[in-house]
C-alpha cells in the first residue's frame, strides 16, 4: 500500500517497521514527522515565545527589587524623622548622615540621594517647634536591571515621613 491509505492492524496498535499505528489499530503510511511529531514548528513556536517570557520575568524581577527599595527607603525616612523629633536641634546634615548609616547594611546606596529635612514652623534658630511636623524626604535614583531595553535606564523613588515634634 501507498501514499496514505490506512489499514487494519493487530488490536491495540503496534509500531512496525517504521509504519506508525494509531490507538484503533489503524496503520498510517506516508506521514512526515520527526521524531517529535511536528517538524520545526515547536522550536519556531518556542523562538518567538521565550523572548516575551523573559521579558515578563526580569520585569517581575525589577518590580520585586523596586518595592524592597521603596519600603527600605521609607524606613530610612521614618529613622531620620525619628531622630529629628527627638532633636529638634538637628541640622539636615546630621538626619543625612543618621539616614545613611541607617541605609549602610541594606542594599541601598545613599550616596547619591538627595536627603532633606523640613519643618512646618521653624524657630530663629534653625530648630523645629514642638507640636509641629517635622518631614525627611529621600530622593533616590533606583537603577533597574534591564532599563536599556525599554530605553529607561532609571527610575526616580520619592519617600517622606512625617513625624511632630514633641
Amino acid at each position: 500500500m501507498g501514499g496514505n491509505q490506512v489499514e487494519p492492524t493487530k488490536p491495540g496498535g503496534v509500531f512496525q517497521s517504521g509504519v506508525r499505528s494509531d490507538a484503533q489499530g489503524w496503520k498510517m503510511q506516508g506521514t512526515k514527522s520527526n521524531k517529535f511529531g511536528h517538524g520545526g514548528q515547536d522550536m519556531v513556536e518556542f523562538m518567538i515565545v521565550i523572548p516575551l517570557l523573559l521579558l515578563i520575568l526580569f520585569g517581575a524581577i525589577d518590580l520585586g527589587r523596586i518595592f524592597h527599595a521603596a519600603i527600605t527607603i521609607t524606613n530610612i525616612a521614618r529613622e531620620g524623622a525619628r531622630h529629628g523629633s527627638i532633636y529638634p536641634d538637628a541640622t539636615e546634615g546630621e538626619i543625612a548622615a543618621i539616614a545613611r548609616d541607617e541605609a549602610f547594611n541594606s542594599g541601598i546606596d545613599l550616596s547619591s540621594s538627595l536627603i532633606t529635612r523640613s519643618c512646618t514652623d521653624v524657630e530663629l534658630d534653625g530648630t523645629c517647634d514642638s507640636g509641629f511636623p517635622i518631614r525627611v524626604t529621600i530622593t533616590y535614583n533606583f537603577d533597574l536591571l534591564f532599563g536599556g531595553i525599554i530605553s529607561m535606564p532609571q527610575i526616580q523613588l520619592v519617600r517622606y515621613v512625617e513625624m511632630y515634634v514633641p
